[in-house]
């Protein structure tokens, strides 16, 4: 049948635009140093003002910081103490246990870091990765004096060399050994620096640091993630034991439950059940933290949209697959932040642990400022304990800037 029937009207061909529908906005202007500088620094005479007073307070500091650390300060408290720092009363011929596992972890740190980081070296990171290895070249060779443990760190950089070199070359085949030899390298740490007759009470210095730490961050996560499961559990039983768990430990000063750990812990036990002191300790610092990670990983669950529980029970999924498979992972996405930050304030907490006598990196270094040949030189002997604190800190924190990254924290 030809022709066209009433009501038929001709289609118009569809025209399409050549131009998109939204345009990209061109890339704004490239500015010169000096046009930064003035659009940022001096862009009105209060700025301007703000520049140099800041400047001129930062050059003042950084002159008589310099002038310190390199002209009136006498460091020999802390060349001589070197060992203590690190380790504490470790016995110095068992001390080949902490060399067996700083060679363990500098392997596994390298494998971890050739596999997961893209070798692209920038002009940027090269500068300073230039400079911190020429600090520490030169801290190193005015500390350490002894060539057995000069050849000890080349063979430890030579292992996390080798590392980075066999990561980068199997590449993702090692994720899955990488994951397992994580998982197992606290308790491996802990059985290579404490079988035999030497128990944790020898443990000291940035060691018992660093320990303490690590066991409070893997014990604490899981319970603080169970405790805000719980709190927001249906069950009244269980949700007013986790509510009042968690604001009764969280309004108790940290001191005092350790100083509760020491001293009364041991009073509750049954007869004839015992655990040594840095046990109680761990367990009392455990309980603190969890309590802190229980409300980040809540309101990381209340920042989950609702429309992801609620395309979740549409596809059938229990609770417990929607909270493991949809809530979880978005709310400790977004927990990632907060929660470093409070692992970060774990690691510096651990210096508490010199106000109950322990032999940790703190303690060591007053006791170190107070031998009489060093009478007078408490700056000398705290300020290297600050900095290896503030080491470690760093350290985490840019780690958790790159895990940020990777996920797309703060991106839609």
């Amino acid at each position: 049948m030809s022709g066209t029937l009433p009501g038929d009207f001709e289609r118009a061909p569809i025209r399409v635009d050549e131009e998109p529908a939204v345009r990209v906005a061109p890339p704004g202007p490239t500015l010169t140093r000096a046009e930064w500088i003035r659009r940022n620094l001096f862009s009105t005479w209060f700025n301007g003002s703000l520049t140099v007073l800041s400047g001129a307070l930062i050059l003042f500091l950084g002159f008589h910081l310099l002038r310190f650390v390199f002209v009136t300060a006498d460091w020999s408290v802390f060349r001589a103490n070197l060992r203590v720092y690190m380790v504490g009363r470790f016995p110095l011929e068992q001390i080949w246990r902490v060399w067996a596992v700083t060679f363990f972890l500098a392997g596994l740190i390298g494998v971890s870091r050739g596999v997961l980081t893209p070798a692209r070296w920038t002009r940027r990171r090269l500068l300073v990765v230039s400079l911190a290895a020429a600090l520490g070249v030169g801290a190193a060779l005015y500390l350490v004096r002894s060539a057995l443990v000069w050849t000890l760190m080349g063979v430890a950089a030579a292992t996390y060399v080798a590392g980075v070199a066999a990561g980068r070359r199997l590449g993702r085949r090692l994720v899955r050994p990488l994951l397992v030899g994580w998982l197992l390298a606290f308790p491996i740490v802990v059985v290579v620096l404490s079988f035999g007759d030497v128990g944790a009470d020898r443990w000291g210095g940035l060691l018992l640091n660093v320990i303490v730490a690590v066991a409070v961050i893997a014990l604490s996560f899981p319970l603080g993630i169970l405790l805000a499961l719980g709190r927001r559990s249906s069950l009244p039983a269980i949700s007013w034991f986790c509510v009042g768990f968690i604001e009764l430990i969280r309004g108790v000063p940290l001191l005092t439950l350790l100083i509760f750990g020491r001293f009364v812990l041991i009073l509750l036990l049954p007869p004839g059940v015992a655990f040594a002191q840095i046990v109680r300790a761990i367990f009392m610092f455990t309980l603190f933290s969890s309590a802190y990670v229980a409300e980040i990983v809540r309101g990381g669950l209340q920042g989950v949209p609702e429309g992801q529980y609620e395309a979740a029970r549409a596809l059938g999924l229990s609770t417990t697959r929607t909270l493991a498979l949809v809530a979880l992972p978005q709310a400790l996405r977004i927990t990632i932040p907060p929660m470093i930050s409070h692992f970060i304030s774990v690691f510096k907490d651990t210096s508490l642990l010199a106000a109950l006598s322990f032999s940790d990196l703190l303690f060591t270094a007053r006791r170190a400022s107070q031998a009489f040949e060093f009478i007078g030189h408490q700056a000398e002997a705290l300020l290297p304990a600050a900095l290896l604190f503030w080491m470690i800190a760093f350290a985490m924190s840019r780690w958790s800037q790159r895990v940020e990254t990777r996920v797309g924290v703060g991106e839609r």
